[in-house]
């Protein structure tokens, strides 16, 4: 039995200009990457277009991008959900991320997993739901805002009637309880969690 190729040989095979390539990976990624992207926009359609757009981007810009540590797959998350929060900010008439919003996410997300923590998390999924559900109900409200519907530390504030300190302790006590708990999933099969 022929072992299936990693999401980066996949995206190696694309930089060549491989449309067989670019459809394993579509079918491999895409019913995911729909998935969180109808939880940032409702409307399946709007949805469906952000994913077809990054799939025509990776096409286009392939080759320009060498692989670097960090997992396709994260990547494309990023992507697909900066492009959702982007068309869902521009039809709800929200003013685009700042130059400082953008780097703020950046900072935010360096701790993402690399490719071989993305296998364990596929495997050790249901563990991951229950950290995600330990998190107290304001810190997880406050990072699915983040994460989900784009909102900046001073739109969840606002949306939440909460001073803006406290919003961002909420977001930063939530961020470090994830990193922890990450830990334990990527470390165990039973955690204890």
């Amino acid at each position: 039995m022929t072992q299936e190729p990693t999401a980066e040989a996949l995206v190696a095979r694309i930089a060549r200009h491989e449309e067989t390539a670019l459809g394993e990976l579509y079918d491999r990624c895409a019913p995911r990457l729909l998935g969180m992207a109808l939880r940032i926009l409702p409307d399946r359609s709007a949805a469906e277009q952000v994913i077809e757009d990054v799939f025509v981007r990776l096409w286009h810009e392939a080759r320009h991008h060498p692989p670097q540590d960090a997992s396709v797959a994260v990547g494309l998350v990023i992507v697909a959900r900066n492009a959702a929060i982007h068309r869902r900010r521009a039809e709800h008439k929200m003013p685009p991320l700042s130059s400082a919003g953008q780097d703020s996410l950046r900072k935010s997300l360096a701790w993402l997993p690399r490719p071989e923590q993305i296998a364990l998390l596929d495997e050790r999924h249901e563990l991951l739901n229950k950290v995600l559900n330990q998190l107290p109900k304001p810190q997880r409200h406050a990072l699915e805002l983040a994460v989900f519907e784009g909102y900046t530390e001073t739109e969840i504030a606002a949306k939440l009637g909460e001073p803006l300190g406290r919003t961002q302790a909420a977001l930063r006590a939530g961020m470090r309880f994830l990193r922890h708990r990450l830990r334990a999933v990527l470390g165990t099969w039973a955690a204890n969690i």
